[in-house]
């Protein structure tokens, strides 16, 4: 994400855990690994941020979340998405193809006129 301005970034860092989390329960390592196998290791989640980005989404009520016991001391929480989550999701997926089909545009035009000069 190291480039993008911050309002940017957390579009980027909501709709790509609200994509993973569509499968299914998951908690935080299982997020962060699936998506750099998911990116070719392009793209990554760092704790320090998808964990906020969790909690933002949780108490918007797009996501819901329940704590598992793992072992005899640990408590592990799953994140799930919501019917909002979902509505929320195709929002963003909405306005993402939409700003990149007219970025896509611009590029092609701006490539064509870099020819002609």
């Amino acid at each position: 994400t190291q480039g993008y301005s911050s309002a940017a970034s957390d579009v980027y860092k909501r709709q790509v855990l609200l994509l993973l989390l569509q499968s299914g329960k998951k908690y935080g390592y299982q997020l962060a690994q699936e998506l750099s196998e998911h990116t070719s290791s392009q793209y990554e989640l760092k704790e320090t941020t998808m964990y906020p980005t969790l909690y933002r989404l949780n108490q918007n009520g797009y996501l819901d979340s329940e704590q598992v016991k793992v072992g005899e001391r640990r408590t592990r929480v799953y994140y799930y998405i919501t019917d909002s989550g979902r509505q929320y999701l195709q929002e963003l997926l909405t306005e993402y193809k939409l700003i990149s089909g007219a970025i896509e545009q611009l590029l092609s035009y701006t490539e064509s006129e870099n020819k002609d000069s």
